[in-house]
């Protein structure tokens, strides 16, 4: 009597329901890597406290030996330093801020005293803060990756200097305002509080409380001609 074909396909169709559950299950399961770091975080944490000693007499030699930029290459590599070292070296940093590598601070003058941050602000990665002048981000502000505060313009010693002399002026973040990824703050802005700004927008005006502003949106121009 032939064999039914359906039969024959029924423990291959378990075996793969039975593969792919099991694959399910690995995308779960957290990685042994990160399974053993969990375990040893415990004990590692009072040695990392004694590593932070040790990190911040090097920082110190640093400063002395290559000044506050010496200081700024720091906050572009560390994981978790970033309020102890700003606080360090002069910026005014409140409670449980979440700042992410690489951060970017450029233009200090000696210290960090032109930067403050409020309570509870997100500072996502590659960030860029220009301290030509002040800057200050109040409570819960969100600033996402890639953004930038400028504030200022200097168009170098060359002729055009006639006709755009330097400029510089304050930028302030509004409570709980949110940056999307990429915008841009210029000198003199100030984003009020609870104002939304939209990703790579290019921000040159004060955005008033509440508001929201975004960047044109991409636009098709056309499409290839059907053959």
């Amino acid at each position: 009597m032939p064999a039914n074909p359906r039969n024959a396909t029924a423990p291959l169709a378990l075996k793969r329901r039975r593969v792919d559950a099991y694959a399910v299950m690995e995308r779960r399961r957290p990685s042994s890597l990160a399974r053993t770091r969990s375990a040893l975080a415990p004990v590692l944490r009072p040695a990392r406290g004694a590593l932070g000693g040790v990190s911040a007499f090097r920082r110190r030699a640093r400063y002395f030996r290559d000044g506050i930029e010496g200081i700024a290459m720091e906050l572009r590599t560390t994981t978790h330093d970033h309020a102890a070292i700003l606080r360090a070296y002069g910026a005014a940093v409140g409670r449980d801020c979440s700042i992410y590598t690489p951060l970017h601070i450029v233009n200090a003058d000696g210290d960090f005293s032109r930067l403050c941050i409020g309570d509870r602000v997100h500072l996502g990665a590659d960030l860029l803060i220009d301290l030509a002048d002040n800057v200050t981000i109040e409570d819960e502000a969100t600033l996402s990756m890639r953004c930038s505060l400028i504030t200022h313009i200097d168009v170098g010693p060359g002729p055009l200097r006639e006709r755009r002399p330097r400029e510089q002026a304050p930028v302030r973040i509004g409570r709980s305002a949110y940056l999307g990824a990429g915008a841009t703050i210029l000198h003199g802005v100030t984003v009020g509080e609870l104002a939304t700004v939209g990703a790579h927008a290019l921000v040159n005006r004060n955005v008033p409380a509440g508001a929201t502003v975004v960047s044109p949106l991409a636009v098709e121009l056309g499409r290839p001609a059907a053959r």
